[in-house]
C-alpha cells in the first residue's frame, strides 16, 4: 500500500463500505484526513449511487431498523440519539427523524442535527377545530442545501374547511422561514413527498367533495415553485393513489376494487406518454391485503422488490409474473420502509463544499425537462 499512487488508495477507498471507511480512519492520520475530507465524502456517495452499491432499507414505525438491501438476510436495530420511531424519506444518506425534537440523521455514522424549535402560529380568522403537522424532506443540489418542509394543517369545526401554514428549514442557514402556503390538503402522515431531484411529490384531491378528482402535486425545495403532473389515463372510477420513487423514477401505486393495485413508472420526468404499468398485484398471486409499495429493482432489474402491508417483504418477478416471500431475521412485526444509500455526509455542518459538475448538469436537464410546465404560485 505505501507505494500505490495516492489517487489509486482514494478510488479503491470509495468503493468500500461506509463501516469499513471509519473502521480505516484509525489507520494512519492521512487516511482519516482523507475520508474526512469533503471532496471524498462527495466522490464515495456518487461512486455508491453510480454503482447501486452501499443500500439499505430502513424500517420505522416500531423503532428504526436498517437492512442491507443485497442481502435482505437480517434486520439491524438502531439506537437514535433520542427515543423515535417515525423517519422520512432518505436523502444522501440522511433521515429526518420526527422526535419529540426533530433531527436530521446519519444513521451510519451517527452524527445528528436538531431542528430549531419554530411555533405552531394558528390562524386567528377562524375557530380551529384540530391541526395536524407533516414533514418533507428534500436536497437541493444547486445549493447543496438540505432542506425540510413542515406543513401545519388547520381544519375548522366545519371539517370542509381547511387552512395551512408551510414553512422551510434550510441546513446552510439553520433557520426557518414562512413560505407560500400549500393549495392542497396533504395526505395525514407525519412525513409526506416522494422525492425525486429537489422536488417533494405527492397525490393530492382537487375539487370539491360533490365531485373531486385526484392529482400529482410537487413542490421544488430550491425554487419553492408548485405544479401537478400528468397522470397515466386511467380506466375506471378508482381515484385514489400513491406517489412514490422507484429506481430514479417517479411511480405511482393505485389500489383498484378485489384487491386488485396497479404499479405505473414515469418514464420520462414530466412526460405524460412516458407512462407504463410495469405490474399488477392481484389474486391469487397475492391474496386479501391492504396496502402494496413498491421499494427497488433487483440487481439484475428483473424483480421488484415489494412492501406487503407493512408486515412482509416479497419479491415480484417481472417476466414470470410470480412472487417469493423475503425471509429476514429480526424483522418487526409492523414498519414502513424506504430505500436509503449509506453514507459520510455530515448532517451537522453546513453543506458539503462546492457542486460538482455532474449535479449541476442533472439540475439543469431536469429544470429543461419541466420547461413545458405552469408552475402554480
Amino acid at each position: 500500500m505505501p507505494n500505490l499512487p495516492q489517487e489509486l488508495i482514494t478510488d479503491i477507498l470509495t468503493r468500500l463500505p461506509v463501516k469499513s471507511l471509519l473502521r480505516f480512519r484509525c489507520v494512519s492520520k492521512p487516511w482519516c484526513s482523507v475520508i474526512d475530507s469533503r471532496s471524498f465524502i462527495k466522490m464515495h456517495l456518487l461512486q455508491s449511487k453510480k454503482t447501486g452499491s452501499n443500500l439499505f432499507l430502513m424500517l420505522g414505525f416500531l423503532g428504526i431498523y436498517s437492512v442491507e438491501l443485497d442481502s435482505l438476510d437480517a434486520a439491524n436495530r438502531l439506537r437514535p440519539p433520542y427515543s423515535a420511531s417515525d423517519v422520512s424519506n432518505s436523502c444522501n444518506g440522511l433521515i429526518l427523524v420526527l422526535a419529540k425534537i426533530p433531527f436530521i440523521w446519519n444513521p451510519f455514522t451517527r452524527k445528528y442535527r436538531e431542528l430549531p424549535a419554530t411555533p405552531v402560529e394558528q390562524p386567528v380568522d377562524f375557530e380551529v377545530g384540530s391541526a395536524y403537522v407533516t414533514y418533507g424532506f428534500a436536497y437541493d443540489a444547486v445549493n447543496d442545501d438540505y432542506r425540510v418542509v413542515r406543513v401545519e394543517e388547520f381544519r375548522g369545526f366545519d371539517s370542509e374547511w381547511i387552512r395551512s401554514e408551510a414553512k422551510l428549514y434550510s441546513s446552510k442557514s439553520d433557520k426557518w422561514r414562512k413560505i407560500k402556503n400549500f393549495p392542497y390538503q396533504l395526505p395525514y402522515k407525519r412525513a409526506w413527498g416522494a422525492h425525486l431531484n429537489g422536488v417533494l411529490h405527492t397525490g393530492v384531491r382537487t375539487g370539491d367533495l360533490g365531485y373531486f378528482d385526484s392529482s400529482i402535486w410537487a413542490f421544488d425545495v430550491r425554487t419553492e415553485q408548485h405544479y401537478t403532473l400528468p397522470k397515466p389515463d386511467f380506466t375506471g372510477t378508482d381515484l385514489e393513489f400513491t406517489v412514490e420513487v422507484l429506481g430514479g423514477c417517479l411511480c405511482l401505486v393505485r389500489p383498484r376494487k378485489r384487491y386488485r393495485t396497479d404499479v405505473w413508472i414515469m418514464k420520462e420526468y414530466g412526460v405524460k406518454e412516458s407512462w407504463t404499468k410495469l405490474l399488477t398485484i392481484a389474486p391469487p398471486l397475492v391474496e386479501r391485503y391492504i396496502t402494496i409499495g413498491p421499494l427497488a429493482y433487483s440487481r439484475n432489474g428483473e424483480e421488484v422488490l415489494l412492501n406487503h402491508d407493512d408486515k412482509q417483504l416479497i419479491w415480484y418477478d417481472l417476466r414470470r409474473k410470480t412472487v417469493r416471500n423475503v425471509s429476514v431475521d429480526g424483522l418487526p412485526f409492523v414498519f414502513y420502509a424506504e430505500v436509503c444509500v449509506a453514507s459520510l455526509i455530515q448532517p451537522d455542518v453546513s453543506g458539503e463544499g462546492d457542486e460538482t459538475e455532474e449535479l449541476r448538469q442533472q439540475e439543469k436537464s431536469r429544470v429543461k425537462k419541466r420547461s413545458g410546465f405552469s408552475p402554480h404560485w
